[in-house]
């Protein structure tokens, strides 16, 4: 307890005296320009006002010159335009401000004084109540609460130092009305803070809600996927393995395609099943999107085309090494899309795939002959092409596809190998 006390007081003192301190320039930018406008003129107006009455009331009470007399009323005022740069600057100047009435007005032996404010000028009620208001509404409560102590024990100080003033001593009309503020204070804050928390609270339901609406979208999508693709891959696979028992005297290479049938359609419903998992899942950990293919399956990948009747040339560049998951399998996914486009357009083509590994990217580049039997038909109406280049999207790279002068179709990109964000790419 005596610690947290210590600390506490630490605290307290240390911002008291922060005499740089600047308030929060979000505040000031977030409000509209005629807000600061009009925020300004009334600085100015209050400003000004201070000035004028401290300079008459000043003028009535002390025996000074013009000069010293303007300079009083000036130095009063002050704090006030200061309060918008230095708020703890500026309370503090304000009560310094103040000193040289209060000791003037205690020290003078003339008749004519008794009838005077004391020992706060006028100019120095405002510039103390003003000053102490802002900083209070920036503050920790301890500050403001300090800084009240300290104008009271002013006052208090100055009954004891000079006992023969026969004035009544305003000090406390003045403390009454800081202590009035600062409770005001208080509660404008504390309705502020419950303002604020009833904000983030309804942007939390808010995004909880949205949440809450994907998930229940993503099971209505995995239910989807698993009644019509699940569905009909396993038929597939179930057919393929049963053609080679049904059919007599299968040649042996279209038993191999049966096989290879039956090996993709599995293949593909672990994938499927692995996804549909993920979608029902609410749970984001790093294994959730595990396991994911990489570029040490391309082996597999191309034996797949090759079976599917494409003759598929590949050539691998550079240092072959582990890169990060996410642009592994972006690249994985980039060449499966583009190989898949091949068989769908152009069935039996030759196909060259370069895969180059550099120091700082990932060169892909597939491309293929027209079919030699089918013409080619529009690339249109797929989606093939979009997610390629959604997936380079993600690590800042541009994807090239297109026909080239000799017939060919070529796709290329480039993928970043250092990862500063990686996001989870699922998907086929």
């Amino acid at each position: 307890m005596a610690h947290t006390s210590a600390r506490l007081l630490a605290a307290t003192g240390r911002q008291l005296f922060a005499l740089t301190a600047r308030p929060e320039p979000s505040a000031d930018l977030r409000r509209p320009t005629l807000m600061r406008g009009l925020r300004f003129i009334g600085v100015t107006l209050v400003t000004l006002y201070t000035v004028a009455v401290g300079i008459g009331v000043l003028a009535d009470t002390l025996p000074q010159s013009s000069p010293v007399i303007t300079a009083l009323a000036v130095a009063q005022a002050a704090p006030i335009a200061l309060i918008r740069y230095r708020p703890i600057a500026a309370w503090w100047l304000g009560l310094i401000a103040a000193m040289p009435y209060l000791i003037l007005i205690g020290s003078s032996t003339a008749p004519a004084m008794d009838s005077v404010f004391w020992p706060w000028s006028v100019g120095g009620i405002v510039a103390i109540l003003v000053t102490g208001m802002m900083v209070a509404y920036r503050v920790p409560y301890p500050v403001s609460l300090a800084q009240w102590l300290i104008v009271s024990a002013v006052a208090a100080a100055a009954e004891l130092i000079f006992p023969d003033r026969s004035q009544l001593n305003n000090g406390l009309v003045l403390s009454g009305f800081y202590a009035a503020g600062l409770a005001v204070i208080a509660t404008a804050r504390w309705l502020r803070d419950v303002r604020r928390e009833l904000r983030r609270q309804v942007g939390l339901t808010e995004q909880e809600r949205v949440q809450r609406t994907a998930l229940e979208e993503r099971a209505r999508i995995a239910r989807e996927l698993h009644d019509v693709v699940a569905h009909h891959m396993s038929v597939i696979a179930v057919q393929a393995e049963a053609a080679p028992y049904r059919v007599t005297a299968l040649d042996p290479i279209a038993a191999e395609s049966f096989t290879s049938i039956r090996h993709n359609a599995l293949a593909a419903l672990t994938e499927m099943r692995h996804i549909l998992g993920m979608l029902r899942s609410e749970q984001d950990t790093p294994d959730r999107y595990a396991p994911q293919p990489t570029l040490a399956d391309l082996d597999q990948l191309f034996d797949n085309c090759r079976s599917a009747g494409l003759s598929v040339r590949t050539a691998i560049h550079g240092d072959v090494r582990s890169l990060p998951a996410q642009v592994e399998l972006i690249a994985y996914r980039v060449l499966q899309e583009a190989l898949s486009n091949a068989i769908r357009h152009a069935p039996g083509s030759c196909v060259e795939v370069e895969v180059g590994y550099g120091s700082a990217v990932l060169d892909l580049r597939v491309c293929n002959s027209p079919s030699p039997s089918v013409p080619a038909p529009p690339r249109a109406g797929g989606h093939g092409l979009i997610g390629m280049r959604e997936r380079a999207t993600v690590l800042g790279a541009t994807l090239r596809a297109g026909p080239r002068d000799d017939g060919w179709y070529e796709v290329t990109v480039a993928l970043p190998v250092t990862v500063t964000a990686a996001l989870p790419v699922t998907g086929g």
